[in-house]
């Protein structure tokens, strides 16, 4: 099987990994992110307070709160269908990703969260950790969120 690869950075309860994840070849990020597997194998890998590259590291998939793809991601998002937009924040333990949820028209954002232990996109988001002592806000083009491990979700457009 032949891979691509998509640079990410993944924010975990120990911080935030960076490295490089290894996709089958035209697979996108997010179905990849939503298969089987129970660990995601991932190589050059900075993590919080190692001076040294790790070389590979095999990361649980639920110790994954958000994924941040680099702009080698193909991201296998389904644009075909016309969306709406809504206005969510999303709280998982460290932080919240506040931004637009595209979803089929008709579709409510509690009807599509309840249910779901998947990643799903979080476009044109404001990405907020609780880094102590200083927390830190930074603007994101689209972020994945890990629906298994977020405690709330709030809409805020009123729709």
């Amino acid at each position: 099987m032949s891979l691509s690869v998509a640079t990410v950075r993944l924010f975990t309860p120990a911080g935030w990994v960076i490295g490089t994840l290894h996709v089958p070849d035209g697979l996108g990020l997010l179905p990849f992110l939503n298969g089987d597997e129970a660990f995601f194998r991932m190589t050059n890998v900075s993590m919080p307070a190692q001076p040294e590259t790790i070389p590979f590291l095999a990361l649980q998939r639920k110790a994954v709160f958000i994924v941040v793809p680099g702009e080698d991601a193909l991201l296998g998002l389904d644009e075909h269908e016309r969306r709406t937009r809504h206005e969510v924040a999303c709280m998982f333990a460290g932080g919240l990703v506040m931004g637009t949820l595209p979803l089929p028209k008709g579709v409510r954002v509690s009807d599509e969260l309840m249910e779901s232990e998947e990643f799903f996109a979080i476009e044109d988001c404001t990405v907020g950790i609780d880094a102590t002592p200083d927390p830190v806000m930074e603007a994101e083009k689209l972020v994945f969120v890990h629906a298994a491990e977020i405690f709330g979700v709030a809409e805020l457009d009123g729709e």
